[in-house]
Order: structure tokens, then sequence, then C-alpha cells
């Protein structure tokens, strides 16, 4: 099974189009993180979904009275914290890696670059207007 996801995720970086669409907006080196990219921010909706029910279960009554709009800024809240703990451990061995230490401008490395898909998935979710929350 694991084998099946590398080599679709792999079919699916290596699309010719994704490539011309990453050049022409100018960021070739997003090509083999942009479906990562969109799994990561569906991973995070899927959380602030999720965060409501199981905040259901754990407060009860008192997070059942809250209203739509408060569940949701709860669901937000949830979201933003759980990304801003994985994200700064993930974060701490990019201070020390060698590649971006020698060139600070044009510098690249891989882990970083996966972190880096992380933080902008949290921020396609977070970016959207906050009346979407209510349809989704």
């Amino acid at each position: 099974m694991l084998s099946t996801l590398v080599s679709n995720y792999q079919h699916l970086v290596e699309h010719p189009a994704a490539r011309e669409l990453c050049a022409l907006i100018g960021l070739p080196r997003l090509a083999p993180y942009w479906p990562a990219l969109l799994a990561f921010s569906g991973l995070f909706q899927l959380l602030r979904l999720s965060s409501n029910m199981l905040s259901s279960l754990v407060f009860g009554a008192k997070f059942d009275a809250l209203t739509a709009r408060q569940k949701y800024d709860w669901g937000i809240r949830v979201v933003s914290q759980v990304h801003a703990i994985v994200v700064v451990l993930l974060a701490i061995p990019i201070f020390f890696k060698q590649e971006l230490i020698n060139d600070k401008l044009f510098g690249f490395d891989n882990y970083a670059a996966w972190v880096y898909t992380l933080v902008c998935g949290y921020s396609i979710i977070e970016a959207r207007p906050a009346h979407w929350g209510y349809v989704c």
C-alpha cells in the first residue's frame, strides 16, 4: 500500500502540466511538493472539523451551547495551536542545516522545503474568508 502511495505521489509530481504550471507562476521548486501542499491543507481542515466533534465529547453541554461562530473559532484555534507546536518542533533542525547557513538567500534543503510545505498548507486554510467556515 505504501509503495502504491509513493508511486501515485511520484506520478503527480512528474506530471508535465504540474511542472509547467509551477514554472509559469515562477515557483519551479514547488513541483515536487504541490501534492503534499494540498494534502496538508486537507489534513488541517479535517483537524478543524474533528476538533469540534472531540470538543463536544470532552466538554459536553458547555461546548454544545456555543454559537456556530464560536464553535468555528474554537476549531480554528485548535488547528492554530497544533500547527504552531508542530512547526516549531520541526523548524529547529533547519537552523543547523549547513546548506542554509552557507547561502542564506538561495540555499535549499529538502527537509526545510517539507516544513515550508506544511506551513503553506496551513496558510491556505487560514487565508480563506471566515464565512466559508459555515459552509464547510
